[in-house]
């Protein structure tokens, strides 16, 4: 019970494990379900086998450290592995332009062109421009040609029905049964939103056994073990039920609530003491909320004293300007909690634009 006690391709993968595979798949909506260790070992397994020497992958920016770290051990050229302005539509087609005109010139046979991006961004705390995106590559790229590529580690059990993330909820993913969804492989992970640890690259079977017996963070890990799977199946239980559907109600009453007294906060501050990444973020149901500020560790150590854990985010985590606290809101949140949260941003705002008079 403590241990699997050898990686998968040995004596690790148990019933338990194969049954979890099979549930994670029906309720996704997948062909097929692979379970791994963590988010990281998901991607980096994916990024760094799927993609061949002849094909392309095409980045959000921002996309997580583990899609790139992957990339760096595939056998893709660095100059076919191509990045495009964070979550930017309009800069995925110039992009997608270019790579075309390339990979036609170099190859007698039509490549694959991956797109690898994010439903909801961790640091940003966005949503993903899923449908966009999708639209501008199927508007360059034929569809045979492509490989979309979602990480939902920030969605998975937040969003949508049954907790099955943003793109489930665009009608994005493939085998809904009606031949419309264009994301081909979705990386759903477990120590986010569902509380515990893990992760699960849905995709399809000849994709599933190349990973297998070729992704080196599979083969040579030890499978997770039988308490984590069990605990999984616990959390689904409560995630896919109705009791799984008041807590995300909660949960989005709890943003709503938040965001709409922070509002007049934020209106009252000047933009280089306090604000948000961008100006349409207030409309977005996000539980991550990050604030921009040039000081973000000592407004982490203000709110500590109150009471709350926000962590702060400097580079190289983030670029230089571009300082923030991240505050990430959770079902069960009591609305006192939000009141004093809110009191303490207040009480920030008004020291820092109240002038320090000099003693006489």
């Amino acid at each position: 019970m403590l241990g699997a006690t050898g990686s998968r391709l040995l004596s690790g993968t148990l019933a338990p494990h194969v049954a979890l595979e099979s549930r994670l798949a029906a309720h996704f909506c997948a062909e097929s379900a692979l379970f791994f260790n963590s988010g990281w070992d998901a991607n980096v397994s994916f990024s760094s086998t799927v993609p061949q020497p002849t094909e392309w992958v095409i980045c959000d920016e921002y996309v997580h450290a583990s899609v790139h770290s992957g990339l760096r051990a595939s056998r893709v050229p660095p100059n076919q592995m191509v990045p495009f302005v964070y979550n930017d539509p309009t800069a995925l087609a110039a992009v997608l332009e270019k790579v075309m005109a390339r990979a036609n010139k170099q190859s007698t046979q039509p490549p694959t062109i991956f797109l690898a991006v994010e439903s909801l961004y961790s640091m940003d705390g966005d949503f993903g421009s899923l449908s966009e995106l999708a639209d501008v590559k199927d508007a360059y790229v034929p569809r045979a040609q492509q490989c979309i590529v979602v990480d939902e580690a920030h969605s998975t059990g937040v969003y949508s029905a049954g907790g099955r993330g943003l793109t489930f909820a665009a009608g994005e993913a493939t085998n809904l049964g009606n031949n419309r969804g264009r994301v081909t492989v979705r990386l759903m992970t477990f120590g986010k939103g569902v509380g515990c640890s893990g992760a699960a690259l849905l995709c399809g079977e000849t994709v599933r056994t190349f990973i297998i017996n070729f992704a080196r963070p599979f083969i040579f890990s030890t499978a997770p073990p039988l308490k984590t799977v069990l605990a999984l199946d616990v959390a689904w239980d409560v995630l896919a039920s109705t009791q799984g559907d008041a807590k995300r109600a909660d949960l989005l009453r709890t943003i709503a609530n938040f965001r709409a007294r922070l509002t007049p906060i934020l209106a009252s501050a000047p933009a280089h003491i306090l604000r948000l990444p961008d100006e349409n973020f207030a409309d977005q149901l996000s539980p991550i909320v990050p604030l921009l500020t040039p000081t973000p560790v000592a407004l982490s150590a203000f709110l500590l004293k109150r009471g709350f854990v926000v962590f702060p985010f400097v580079p190289p985590a983030v670029p230089h300007g571009a300082e923030r606290i991240c505050m990430r809101l959770r079902a069960g949140m009591d609305s006192a909690v939000v009141d004093k949260l809110v009191e303490a941003l207040a009480e920030w705002v008004a020291r820092a634009t109240t002038p320090i008079r000099a003693k006489l």
